[in-house]
């Protein structure tokens, strides 16, 4: 049975082969995928039976990487889980294939659903037979898995998440800065507020953006200089025909800059404050080299 309640497990047999589980956890779904992906956290609550620690945790998260994890006790008993990744989209969802010693090699469904704050954990395992299922469900299949999800539960509590959702940007007429990124940028105007005391506060988000800009005047604490923000970068598919858009609409963008496979140009704002327009091609977004930023 499935369930949306915290705590609880739910477990469903699925034709003659396939098992579903259920999990409701209380965190959001960018960080319950993330401590199902990476070596940073999984060795902490992936731990096993008691008196088993996981001292091996190579896993290459994408289409074709692999996956290999290793436990052992103090006695030096070991288990070791491999496979391969088919599918990973996050943070929705992860398919993979998954073998150990002794038992028949599975495929995993992992999809993780947004609940506003809290995530659904659904893994779906599909046996090569009904024999292989049902003795998988014998062997303490529930049981493991209800505690690992103890573990899970309480590892998620030690976590959290900031996001980055405003940045102020110092500016002398916010008029005339609105009406530059607003017309010319092509930012969409959140709010335009005056609370009162003079002030008054306007919110932009770039298209496409998760984290919006602040133009502001009589509010405290910000009363930077106007112009004094630098190398703010706006990420685009392709900087070129980006460029070429805001030249038409007026804006002074410098010429695209190759900086070893990445590429920029710049622009500012009335004020001074200086932006890139970032293009990350995808051979460059697999290397490992440090890239130097233009100067603006």
């Amino acid at each position: 049975m499935s369930t949306d309640t915290l705590g609880v497990t739910g477990f469903e047999l699925d034709g003659e082969r396939g098992v579903r589980i259920t999990r409701v956890v209380a965190a959001p779904a960018g960080l319950v995928f993330d401590v199902h992906t990476s070596p940073e956290h999984l060795p902490h609550w992936m731990v096993g039976p008691p008196g088993w620690t996981m001292g091996v945790c190579e896993i290459d998260p994408r289409p074709g990487g692999a996956f290999r994890y290793v436990w052992s006790t103090a006695s030096g008993e070991e288990l070791t889980i491999s496979g391969t990744f088919e599918e990973v989209e996050r943070p929705q969802r992860l398919v993979s294939t998954e073998a150990w010693a002794g038992w028949p090699a599975t495929r995993n469904t992992l999809t993780f659903t947004d609940l506003g704050g809290r995530t659904r954990i659904t893994t779906h395992i599909t046996y090569p037979s009904a024999e292989a299922r049902d003795n998988a469900l014998r062997s303490g299949m529930r049981e493991g898995m209800e505690a690992t999800y103890a573990n899970l539960d309480s590892y998620l509590a030690g976590q959290f998440t900031m996001r980055l959702e405003l940045v102020p940007i110092p500016v002398a007429d916010v008029d005339a800065a609105r009406a530059f990124y607003a017309d010319r940028l092509g930012f969409h105007v959140d709010h335009d507020i005056e609370p009162g005391n003079g002030a008054r506060i306007i919110q932009l988000t770039p298209p496409g953006s998760a984290c919006s800009m602040l133009l502001s005047k009589g509010l405290p604490g910000m009363d930077q200089a106007p112009g004094v923000v630098h190398g703010l970068h706006l990420v685009v598919d392709d900087v070129r025909t980006a460029r070429e858009a805001l030249l038409k609409r007026g804006v002074d963008v410098g010429e695209v800059q190759d900086m070893g496979g990445i590429l920029y140009a710049g622009f500012a704002d009335p004020d001074g404050n200086s932006w890139l327009l970032q293009e990350i091609p995808p051979s460059a977004a697999t290397s490992s080299e440090p890239q130097d930023v233009p100067a603006t």
